[in-house]
């Protein structure tokens, strides 16, 4: 295929523009103002998508102006008088006004250093809602995004993509984009930092914080105009470096019908246009693989089934081992599974992992519907997600593999009812280790905290975890978390999916438990003296601040203070580590929370609560 990487031409100069006032529309308070900002796109920036190469602002375009707080912000549109002859440059009238009341309250950080106050972002529709000061954060990355910030009276925009843009022809209405190399080619949360000093400008086109990029997207997928003649355009931010090549697949409503590839590496800069034209001689026709073709070259297997299946295996020794491909413990197999990978692998702690020093190699046989793995010579204690993958590379299922250093003991500890494990599900050993956290109803796992006390997670090699804060459109659901369970969809005070479900737990062995074969959550019934009104009336009760747990029952059960990820948190950041804990029960407690222990050492009480079921807590498996 043959490729032109063209970088469009931009203007040399930034116009000076004087301060004018006008009257607002609206009453306003004594300090506020209309200042006229000029919004001119920067030399480094904005490279053109149109054919004829031209760099312009054009009527209808939406400039999101901001200032401090979330509320602070005034979408402009553009019209025709507003933009110069040659598209270069637009005026826009800000209100300005220091008490926020009546218009943009300016943002100063003078502090740091900066000489900007007010800030903008383009186009106003991607823009994530929350506070947003000197930062631009989209919720689509998919656009040609700018941010922008004031010099003087002038709004200075830098472009934040790389684009590439094909026409196509043939009988379909939709595209899927993607790195053969799996390359992150988007964001669910994208952030930059753009702001002004006395001497340079500081601009980060990534920028990470707490609130910051999330959720990296590994495909593109858009509706197509097959007519051979328009012009479709992919942004990418900051530009990617395909190392194998990318692909198109084209589709026919849901059905794959063509495909169109390129092995060989390419980069698509910051301001960078790869033009690709009309790539209608390079489509193939589609033809389905059968999973049933491939036999397993993993040799040797132990079965981990042979004492039921679930959505999490132990395995205590290195060697070969298969699982079937099937939903949880319900027989149903996962769907048509063409090939499998390791999503994730930790060493429960802030290492760097090793990729592959946990689980070595994964396989798919087909004609068994198994799939197959290998731990490496040397056993590694950790954990792991393996996922099954459908045709296109779409995640359908996934397994927990749970290697512990020692041997998983089980006993009622007096507390009434059912067999409890020595540690929480995922830990390495029963000495108060740390093990993963859940969301309530959920089958996957996520790595827990690396130290108690602490706040960063288990370091990880593979995937990277992302956060889905509900901003409206991003609550999940049941199908989105077995698509992405490398995702968390975290919801102030509430259920992680919008669908409510109350029964994913169901109090018994469900499709979704998330714990070994004869094993899964309990209910506050099946362990009364775990989810008691008040643990320090139970038998055993002894709590240790300094070392961060505490300990009940006759032989003593131990729990780590191992925190919690709070489900309005916005960030994969932990909470409260080494004073409290919540440990989930398999109880729902109406349509957002759950029941739980919890033990808060810093409010000095220890009974059961209702948590929200987006938060991230741990889970101690019972016998079932």
């Amino acid at each position: 295929m043959k490729k032109t990487l063209f970088i469009a031409a931009f203007f040399a100069a930034i116009l000076a523009v004087s301060c004018q006032q006008k009257e607002l529309e609206q009453p306003v308070s004594p300090k506020a103002q209309t200042v006229t900002f000029t919004c001119v796109i920067n030399p480094d920036t904005r490279l053109s998508i149109s054919d004829a190469g031209k760099t312009s602002w054009e009527a209808g375009d939406e400039i999101l102006v901001h200032g401090e707080g979330d509320s602070n912000r005034i979408v402009y549109t553009l019209q025709a008088s507003d933009i110069s002859a040659d598209g270069k440059t637009a005026t826009i009238g800000v209100a300005i006004d220091e008490t926020g009341e009546n218009g943009i309250k300016p943002y100063d950080r003078s502090d740091k250093g900066y000489t900007s106050t007010v800030y903008a972002m383009y186009p106003a529709s991607a823009a994530i809602g929350g506070n947003l000061y000197y930062y631009a954060r989209f919720s689509d990355t998919n656009k040609p995004l700018m941010a922008a910030y004031n010099v003087g009276n002038t709004f200075v925009f830098y472009n934040l993509c790389g684009v590439i843009s094909f026409k196509v022809k043939g009988p379909f209405d939709g595209y899927e984009f993607k790195g053969n190399n799996g390359e992150t080619v988007g964001y669910e949360r994208y952030q930059s930092r753009l702001a002004a000093t006395a001497e340079d400008p500081v601009l980060q086109y990534n920028y990470a914080s707490d609130n910051g990029t999330t959720g990296p997207v590994t495909k593109i997928t858009g509706d197509v105009e097959a007519d051979g003649s328009t012009v479709h355009y992919i942004c990418i931010p900051n530009g990617v470096n395909f190392t194998a090549g990318f692909t198109f697949n084209f589709f026919d409503g849901e059905d794959l019908v063509m495909v169109a590839k390129t092995n060989t590496a390419v980069e698509v800069p910051r301001n960078g246009l790869l033009v690709l034209g009309d790539i209608s001689d390079k489509l193939e026709e589609y033809t389905p693989p059968t999973s049933s073709d491939h036999k397993s070259s993993i040799t040797g297997a132990t079965n981990l089934s042979s004492n039921g299946c679930a959505n999490c295996y132990v395995v205590e020794e290195a060697g070969s081992y298969k699982l079937p491909a099937v939903k949880g413990c319900s027989g149903e197999d996962a769907g048509n599974v063409f090939g499998v990978k390791v999503l994730w692998e930790t060493w429960n702690n802030s290492e760097e992992v090793t990729e592959n020093s946990v689980i070595a190699e994964v396989d798919f046989d087909g004609p068994e519907n198994y799939v197959y793995f290998k731990t490496p010579a040397t056993i590694k204690p950790g954990n792991a997600v393996i996922a099954a993958l459908d045709a296109q590379e779409n995640i359908i299922w996934s397994w927990h593999i749970w290697i512990p250093a020692s041997e998983i003991n089980i006993n009622t500890y007096g507390l009434g009812g059912s067999e409890l494990m020595d540690r929480n599900l995922g830990a390495l050993d029963a000495d108060l280790s740390i093990g993963l956290d859940y969301q309530w109803g959920r089958k996957d796992p996520f790595p827990g905290p690396a130290t108690v006390p602490g706040e960063a997670p288990m370091t990880i090699a593979g995937t990277a975890i992302s956060v889905n804060h509900d901003d409206a459109t991003a609550q999940g659901s049941v199908p989105k978390s077995i698509a992405s369970p490398t995702t968390i969809y975290t919801t102030n005070n509430a259920h992680w999916s919008a669908g409510d479900e109350e029964s994913l737990w169901a109090g018994a062995k469900s499709i979704y438990d998330p714990c070994p074969p004869g094993y899964r959550v309990p209910t506050r019934a099946d362990v009364p003296g775990l989810f008691a009104s008040d643990l320090s009336a139970t038998e055993g009760w002894v709590k240790n601040a300094d070392e961060c747990w505490f300990k009940i029952g006759s032989p003593a059960a131990s729990f780590p203070m191992c925190g919690y990820l709070d489900d309005y948190n916005e960030s994969f950041t932990y909470t409260h580590v080494g004073d409290r804990v919540a440990i989930w029960s398999a109880d729902s407690n109406g349509a957002k929370k759950g029941y739980a222990v919890d033990v808060r050492f810093d409010k000095g009480t220890q009974t059961v609560g209702g948590p929200a079921k987006s938060r991230l807590a741990a889970v101690r498996c019972i016998v079932d």
